[in-house]
C-alpha cells in the first residue's frame, strides 16, 4: 500500500449528500424539532453546521456559542463569519462564571494579565519540557503539574457539554457534534466533553484530510478553511497536531491510516520519511487511547 494524499480523495458532493440523509433520518427517528451545533468557529464545527443547514434549512438550525475568558478572542469572529453568511441563528452563553466556581481558573497561567503572556508562557513550557506533556498524559505518565493543567483544560469541554444538553433538552433539539477520525484515533479530544458527546457525529469516520474537501464543497468561508487546527482553549497551542503530537495533520492522517490498514512501523516510517521510533510512539498513542473511544466499559459475560 502506498501512503499518499490521494488515498483520502472522496466524492465530496456524494458524501455530503449521504451525511445530510443520515442527519435527516436520525432527526425524524428521534423526533427533535430542530438541530443544535456547538460552534467553535473552526473547520469541523463549521462543516457540521453547514451540513445541518443543508439538511433542515438554516431556519431550523441553531449554533451554540460557549465562550470563556481564557478562550481565543478570535474564535467569536470566526463563528459570526459563518453564521451571518448563512443566516443561522445563534445562542451565546459565557461559561466563565461556572468555570470560576469550579476552580478551573485557579492555576498558574491565570495570574498572567493578558492572553499574549499566557500564550508565551505556555509555549515556553511546551518547548522546554523534557517529555511531551500531552503524550505523557495520554500514556498515563503525567506529573502532578500536568495532571492539574489537563483537569482544568478538560473541565472547559465538559462544562460545554453540560450547557449544550441543557439547551437541547429544554428546546427539544438534536445535538450534532463535530468529532472526526483524526482526533478520535489520536485521543485529541476530551472524554465526556463537548467534542466527544452528541446525539449524532456525522464526521466520525472521516479524516481531517477528507473533511477539508466536504467543507470546500459546502462553502465554508476561506478564512476558516485556512485556519490552523487550533483548539482555542489551550493557551500557547495554535496547531493541536504540531504542538501536542509533533507532526502536521496530513502526515498524521497518513501515519494512522497505515496503522489502521496493517502496515509495519518500518514501512510507514520509510514511506513518510519519519523515524521508526516516532511511528511506534503514535501506534502506542492509538493503543493507549482506546479506552477513550469505548467509554463506560464493563465486564464481558462471554466466557
Amino acid at each position: 500500500m502506498e501512503l499518499n494524499k490521494e488515498i483520502f480523495t472522496i466524492d465530496a458532493p456524494a458524501v455530503a449528500a449521504r451525511l445530510c440523509e443520515f442527519i435527516r433520518e436520525r432527526q425524524a427517528a428521534l423526533q427533535r424539532d430542530r438541530l443544535l451545533v456547538p460552534l467553535s468557529g473552526g473547520l469541523d464545527s463549521s462543516t457540521v453546521l453547514l451540513l445541518c443547514a443543508r439538511t433542515a434549512g438554516p431556519e431550523n438550525v441553531t449554533a451554540l456559542l460557549l465562550p470563556e475568558r481564557q478562550g481565543n478572542p478570535q474564535a467569536c469572529r470566526f463563528t459570526r463569519l459563518v453564521t451571518r453568511k448563512f443566516n443561522i441563528k445563534t445562542i451565546s452563553r459565557n461559561i466563565s462564571p461556572i468555570l470560576a466556581r469550579l476552580g478551573t481558573y485557579d492555576f498558574a497561567l491565570s495570574i498572567l494579565p493578558s492572553r499574549r503572556l499566557k500564550d508565551w508562557a505556555a509555549r515556553k513550557y511546551l518547548q522546554s519540557a523534557r517529555e511531551n506533556p500531552f503524550l505523557q498524559i495520554m500514556l498515563g505518565q503525567p506529573g502532578p503539574f500536568e495532571r492539574k493543567a489537563f483537569a482544568r483544560y478538560a473541565s472547559k469541554q465538559r462544562v460545554r457539554a453540560l450547557v449544550t444538553y441543557f439547551f437541547a433538552e429544554e428546546l427539544n433539539l438534536l445535538v450534532v457534534g463535530c468529532a472526526h477520525k483524526s482526533e478520535d484515533l489520536l485521543g485529541l479530544f476530551v472524554k465526556f466533553g463537548v467534542d466527544d458527546i452528541a446525539d449524532l457525529m456525522p464526521l466520525k469516520n472521516l479524516y481531517r484530510s477528507q473533511i477539508l474537501q466536504i467543507a470546500a464543497h459546502l462553502g465554508v468561508p476561506d478564512e476558516i478553511m485556512a485556519r490552523t487546527p487550533n483548539p482555542d482553549i489551550i493557551p500557547g497551542v495554535n496547531d493541536k497536531y504540531m504542538d501536542l503530537v509533533g507532526l502536521p495533520y496530513d502526515t498524521l492522517d497518513l501515519l494512522v491510516y497505515g496503522i489502521e490498514h496493517g502496515l509495519e512501523d518500518t514501512d510507514i516510517a520509510y514511506q513518510l520519511n519519519l523515524p521508526t521510533e516516532k511511528v511506534r510512539q503514535i501506534r502506542d498513542l492509538v493503543r493507549r487511547t482506546e479506552h477513550m473511544r469505548r467509554p463506560s466499559q464493563t465486564v464481558s459475560w462471554e466466557w
